[in-house]
């Protein structure tokens, strides 16, 4: 799924296969289907200079062969969202025709993204108009555009036949962007005139996963200048005063494409670009590519650079995909074309050991440094421990999630989400530090992956894997009965959260009355306060409660996510107010007060906080050997 920050998304909303039974679409999948080149050239435009309205117009110019029924598609099941998400919503004035000639067209009454037309006698090609409408409000859905910058993905702007798989297509697209304005992107630059960029042809599967980022304000860094491979860094902005990086902050990005060359030693691009927005208008966002990564995080990214330190894993997270999730991917997440449904088992793998490899890099870069990886590691640990879904809900059923989900959770710590994410990540620290230790320290999970995505070096054509590939490479390095441990963690409910990695790494959870510094960072990026783990709530400035940890102190008191705090003891809320008033309770059996209102209703509502603060941290154990800062040294 697309990044999100999911480290921060997860605690905002906080935060072997089962059969399942297939209702039989109107429409059968391309996929079905003996495998066929398109003949001709698609032809799609885009006029993306509308950005006052954020709408964009499209022209699709598509050959045919012959006359008769046709359907016509819009992207639903995205690559990295691991959903059908495809916004057929915001697609409006479609108009097909051909030789001038309007060709009426109906919607699938099943699959809304599927529109039914005849191709008329004597017609070489269609021509299909529309807009994309563009989100102008975060109600509406994730801003992608703004007067200063754009965030352009294909898989939302181009339609395509049914009955050719996404690489047996060839697209040339061209796009029109604002006067003066930069751009990236991976795509190869055919000619630029006055805002058009023509981009030279490339199949379907490309075109779709290579967004452009655009904007007034631009600044491209060169990470690694290598012909067979350059890698860029191109930020874009809502001013010019948030692209002042410093060169040390310059040379670590430089750092982490080095540190991940060292761990895969391999490439599967051409070139690679970390397209990065630094904004708080356009949404936030981490998205997977080949050969680039949509990248939008903190204005402040740069400038407040010590205020950001949990942000700064997105990057690296978004370039390990390159090798693991879209050069290696999950057999059931390989699919021939977007209307395909896709199926996410092996998330765990996919997202969960990005999760821990972008960790574990960001560390290996100094992006961060070693104390604030452990703290990732620390927050990481404990929203697993806490999370009182696991007593009925297997870490594997949460890889369904961003399938079926709709809207925001009401009870999120009870119901689970995307938590192979964060479960993973403690997973693959277990896995890793099982290998160290049973290897005496001469292998590691660095050992795994090198032959398992480095596999046809500078190949970019996607290598399936299934759980037996993974469990054969891990034994390949060091003989154990990885399928039983696996299997274990992943197919069964399990009560308790997979903390053995971290004690075998030399360190235990535990929880102190002061946050670390990146817990503050976390509570800043997201405008919280998080007593999570003091009395179960997280609530903004205004009082508004974002979360209630299900058996929790405010889930006795009937605390709801948004209720709102009015009053602490008596006085108007105010956050410091809040923080001082169950720091000042510990051990003791008095309760705080809150006044809170839920719709029409307030009522006072007591909370029990004998527990005082309570914040997660590592503390080292002397006793074992310290493994896990091993893995986030540099390697040589």
């Amino acid at each position: 799924m697309r990044f999100r920050y999911q480290l921060i998304a997860v605690l905002a909303a906080s935060m072997a296969l089962p059969a399942v039974a297939q209702v039989t679409p109107a429409v059968s999948s391309s996929s079905s289907r003996a495998r066929v080149a398109l003949q001709g050239v698609m032809r799609l435009s885009i006029d993306a200079t509308d950005v006052n309205r954020a709408i964009f117009t499209g022209r699709l110019i598509l050959p045919v062969a012959q006359a008769g029924p046709m359907l016509l598609l819009f992207p639903r099941w995205v690559p990295g969202h691991h959903a059908p998400s495809g916004p057929i919503s915001r697609i409006a004035g479609i108009h097909v025709s051909s030789g001038g000639r309007d060709i009426a067209w109906t919607r699938d009454p099943v699959q809304m993204h599927v529109l039914h037309l005849t191709v008329p006698e004597g017609a070489t090609s269609i021509e299909v108009d529309f807009q994309y409408l563009s989100p102008t409000d975060p109600k509406m859905g994730r801003v992608e555009v703004t007067p200063d910058m754009i965030d352009l993905q294909w898989t939302s702007l181009a339609p395509y036949p049914q009955g050719y798989a996404s690489r047996d297509m060839t697209v040339e697209a061209t796009v029109r962007l604002p006067a003066g304005w930069g751009y990236a992107t991976a795509l190869d630059v055919a000619s630029t005139r006055d805002g058009m960029v023509v981009f030279k042809p490339v199949d379907y599967e490309t075109l779709v996963d290579s967004p452009i980022v655009a904007g007034r304000y631009h600044r491209r860094e060169i990470l690694d200048a290598a012909a067979t491979a350059p890698v860029t860094l191109d930020l874009f902005a809502d001013s010019p005063e948030s692209l002042a990086a410093q060169p040390e902050q310059i040379a670590a990005h430089r750092r982490l494409v080095e540190q991940a060359y060292k761990l895969f030693r391999s490439r599967h691009f051409d070139r690679y670009t970390f397209l990065t927005g630094l904004t708080t208008q356009i949404g936030g966002l981490g998205a997977e590519h080949h050969q680039s990564s949509e990248n939008f995080t903190a204005a402040g990214y740069f400038t407040d650079w010590a205020a950001n330190a949990p942000a700064r894993e997105l990057l690296p997270h978004e370039f390990v995909h390159s090798w693991n999730g879209k050069f290696r991917r999950g057999a059931d997440l390989l699919t021939p074309t977007l209307d395909a449904p896709m199926r996410n088992s092996l998330l765990w793998v996919y997202e969960g050991m990005t999760r821990y490899y972008g960790a574990v890099l960001t560390a290996r870069a100094e992006l961060n440094t070693p104390e604030e990886a452990r703290s990732n590691f620390a927050v990481s640990a404990a929203l697993m421990e806490n999370r009182a879904g696991r007593q009925w809900r297997p870490l594997l059923d949460t890889t369904n999630h961003s399938i079926y989900a709709e809207g925001a959770q009401p009870w999120p710590n009870w119901q689970r989400g995307s938590d192979y994410y964060l479960e993973g990540q403690l997973l693959w620290l277990d896995v890793d530090t099982r290998m160290r230790e049973l290897s005496g320290g001469r292998k590691s999970l660095d050992d795994f992956a090198r032959p398992f995505f480095g596999v046809d070096d500078g190949s970019h054509r996607p290598v399936p894997y299934v759980f037996e590939d993974v469990i054969a490479g891990l034994n390949a390095q060091v003989p154990y009965d990885w399928g039983s441990l696996l299997h274990e963690h992943v197919e069964k409910v399990a009560p308790r959260a997979p903390l053995d990695g971290l004690a075998r790494g030399g360190y235990r959870l535990v929880y102190t009355d002061a946050p670390t510094d990146f817990f503050r960072a976390l509570e800043k990026q997201r405008g919280v306060m998080d007593l999570s783990y003091s009395i179960g709530l997280v609530v903004d400035a205004d009082g508004a409660i974002g979360d209630v940890l299900w058996d929790s102190p405010a889930f006795a008191a009937e605390l709801t996510i948004g209720t709102h705090i009015l009053a602490v003891n008596g006085q108007a809320f105010e956050a410091a107010k809040l923080r001082q008033a169950i720091g000042a309770c510990k051990g003791s059996p008095r309760p705080v007060t809150l006044t809170v209102r839920r719709g029409p209703m307030v009522r006072d509502a007591t909370v029990t906080c004998a527990m005082g603060l309570r914040y997660p941290r590592l503390e080292r154990d002397p006793a074992v050997p310290a493994r896990l800062d091993a893995i986030l040294a540099p390697l040589k």
